[in-house]
């Protein structure tokens, strides 16, 4: 299941549909750009507090999942806490398959 999600995450960075790093992904959520937002599940608390209010706040699904070291992996770069979705269509189905 996990290698899935990964599988899509990685999909997501050939298509051009993710935004990963602490700026571009605060950035993204501020426009309204992503459609999930995805928080490694060993990231801070403070830091996961930070992204999760401001998911609430502009009405973005978000979901705890994997290591800070598998995101950066799927993505083909280093480590990453958070990675921000921006189709709609590879959002959808990593809702189905995160839940």
């Amino acid at each position: 299941m996990n290698n899935r999600i990964y599988g899509l995450i990685g999909l997501c960075m050939k298509a051009g549909k993710v935004l990963s790093g602490n700026e571009q992904v605060e950035k993204g959520i501020r426009k309204g750009k992503g459609y999930l937002l995805i928080l490694a599940a060993d990231s801070s608390e403070q830091t996961k507090k930070d992204y999760v209010l401001a998911a609430e706040r502009h009405q973005l699904p978000y979901r705890i999942f994997g290591t800070k070291e598998m995101l950066g992996q799927a993505l083909g770069k280093g480590v990453r806490t958070a990675v921000l979705i921006t189709d709609r269509g590879f959002a959808r189905a990593m809702l189905t398959k995160l839940e």
